[in-house]
This record gives C-alpha cells, sequence and structure tokens, in this order.
C-alpha cells in the first residue's frame, strides 16, 4: 500500500542487532549445512560418462577460445554439455538425450538459474564462476528428477 510505511531500514536493524546480542551457534550452522545435501535424497544422480578434460586431446572452438565438454548419464537421460568462455563471460549450452522438455536450472552456490530446454532437448544460457551442478526437472517421461555431480571449472 502507498500509504505504509516502509519497514526496511527498520527491519535490516533488527537483524543487525539480533546477529550481535543473539548470534546462531556455530553447531547449529553446521549441523544446517549438513542437512542441506538431503535435499536432493529422491532424485537420480547423474554420473559423469565424459569429460574433456581427463582427454588428452584439448577442445577448442572454432575461435581458439578453450571449451570444456561434459556427458553425464542417468535412468535413460543423457545430458550433454558444453563450457565455452571463463570467467564473467562462461556460457554453458546444453542437449537432452532423448529429446525432451524439462526444466533445466544451473545451481552455483546459493543461486539458481532457470535454463528450460525445449522441444529439442536444448538448453543455454550464462554461466558464472565457481562450481555448478545441474537440475533436470521431473517431466511427463521422468517420475524423479536428474542431479549431475558438482563440476569446477
Amino acid at each position: 500500500m502507498p500509504d505504509e510505511p516502509d519497514d526496511t531500514e527498520l527491519e535490516e536493524q533488527l537483524r543487525e542487532l539480533g546477529a550481535r546480542l543473539d548470534p546462531v551457534p556455530p553447531r547449529l550452522l553446521s549441523v544446517a549445512a549438513d542437512s542441506y545435501i538431503w535435499r536432493t535424497i529422491d532424485s537420480d544422480l547423474a554420473e559423469l560418462v565424459f569429460d574433456s578434460a581427463l582427454d588428452e586431446h584439448v577442445t577448442a572452438t572454432r575461435g581458439g577460445e578453450y571449451a570444456r565438454l561434459l556427458t553425464f548419464e542417468a535412468g535413460g537421460l543423457s545430458v550433454d554439455v558444453q563450457v565455452t568462455g571463463s570467467g564473467q563471460y562462461r556460457r554453458i549450452v546444453g542437449q537432452l538425450t532423448p529429446p525432451q522438455r524439462l526444466a533445466v536450472a544451473v545451481r552455483q552456490g546459493q543461486n539458481l538459474t532457470g535454463m528450460d530446454a525445449d522441444e529439442l532437448g536444448r538448453f543455454g544460457g550464462p554461466l558464472g564462476d565457481g562450481p555448478f551442478s545441474l537440475l533436470c526437472s521431473a517431466g511427463a517421461d521422468r517420475d524423479r528428477p536428474v542431479v549431475t555431480d558438482w563440476i569446477s571449472l
């Protein structure tokens, strides 16, 4: 509502005061972090079956830019991924086999970026710095989501 005061500054002051006077115990933070792994317990873990970084031939694109190729497989779904660029200019392009529309998300730290696959199974977009993992959520042909292991570039 336009007539209501903005309490954003007050909320921030209360958060800071609470963090200083009644901080979260370190043991509780540790237990919370350890339990975070259980959020995907009902997912199929996609196995890394190909990684161009482990191949003796270095992969380069036409412009001479480094590219990393990865293939994951789980439960009849294959996910082929190409990562190009470096730093803030990295990009990910992927292909699902068999081709299908699935909600694909890139996980990086606390960030989750949606890159839905089209009817041909293609997806892509920018990729931030740091390790990443893919989450392919359930579609009509899938009863469980597929999650890849974390990949460091």
